[in-house]
This record gives structure tokens, C-alpha cells and sequence, in this order.
């Protein structure tokens, strides 16, 4: 490990909060609510209550099967259980359902590094930005990829402005 990924580790560590790793559209939700009592910590996601919420919702989407922002919850979840080809199907269809979904781009970006295509991620996780430059995730995610494919300076610039865009508020 060089001082350079400890460098890019230790400031996304440091600057960034559990909130900004949140699910987009979870994001918005929490903002809705009441903020008078905040946890001190973000709740612990079992296997169970990740099963229960990804069933909660394929019901959900079975109601309303055009609803895009379901289907971007659900894909979020899935990516944390790890099922990455199952939340790569799920992306899609959010995609299909809204194809300026910077939320689905930006899952879908983060399955495409995590499976290797890296170049497919840049492009996608840069088409996201195209469509909404304030995610806070999105830019964290191409600064990642952007590591990965060695380009230090282009990571660096990408962390900074996620933190930027953090620091304002953007989630």
C-alpha cells in the first residue's frame, strides 16, 4: 500500500459521513424527517432486517411496477447483500423506467467497478454526473474507479469535490 491510497483513504474517512454513503434516494427521505433526536450511530443492517426490507419492497414494486425510484431502493439494497448481477437487473430496469435516473447510473457505475470494467464505470459514473453534478456518492464512486485505474490526480480531484459538495449540504 503507498502513501498515496493512504493519503485518499484517510481523507475519505475523515471528511465524508455514513449519510453520504446513503442510498440516493434514501438520502431525500431522511431529509423529509423530523430531526429533533438524531441516533448516534447509523442502524446496523442484519441479514434479516436486508431480507425483510428487499421482500418489503419487491412487494412494493409488485404494486407499482413503474415506480423507478422503488426500483433504485431496491438496487442499493441489493448491492449492500451483495448480489451484484441481481442489483445490476434491478438498475436497469430503473433505468428503462427513467433513463435520467442518476441514482440507477450510479449503481449501476458501482457494479461495473466491483465486477472489473472499469472503464464502463467512468463513462457510466460520469454520465450521472452529467445528469445531476451534486452526489456526493457519485463523485466518491468515479474518484474510486479513477484510483483503481491509476489516475491520482483525477481521483484526488473527484474526492475534493465530493467533499465540497458535502460540506454544502448535498448528500
Amino acid at each position: 500500500m503507498n502513501i498515496k491510497h493512504i493519503f485518499f483513504v484517510t481523507l475519505c474517512a475523515l471528511s465524508f459521513s455514513a449519510s453520504a454513503f446513503a442510498a440516493p434516494a434514501e438520502a431525500e427521505k431522511a431529509k423529509a424527517e423530523p430531526t429533533s433526536v438524531k441516533p448516534a450511530s447509523p442502524p446496523v443492517l442484519t441479514e434479516d432486517s436486508l431480507d425483510k426490507d428487499i421482500r418489503s419492497l419487491r412487494e412494493q414494486i409488485a404494486a407499482a411496477p413503474a415506480d423507478a425510484i422503488l426500483q433504485v431502493r431496491l438496487g442499493y439494497l441489493l448491492l449492500k447483500k451483495g448480489a451484484l448481477d441481481e442489483a445490476q437487473t434491478v438498475f436497469t430496469e430503473a433505468l428503462k423506467l427513467n433513463p435520467r435516473s442518476h441514482s440507477a447510473m450510479t449503481g449501476k457505475g458501482i457494479i461495473q467497478a466491483g465486477k472489473g470494467d472499469l472503464k464502463g464505470a467512468e463513462e457510466t459514473l460520469k454520465a450521472a454526473l452529467a445528469q445531476n453534478p451534486n452526489p456526493v456518492r457519485t463523485h466518491y464512486e468515479l474518484g474510486v474507479v479513477y484510483e483503481k485505474l491509476g489516475n491520482l490526480e483525477s481521483a484526488l480531484q473527484e474526492y475534493k469535490e465530493g467533499i465540497k459538495k458535502h460540506q454544502q449540504g448535498r448528500k
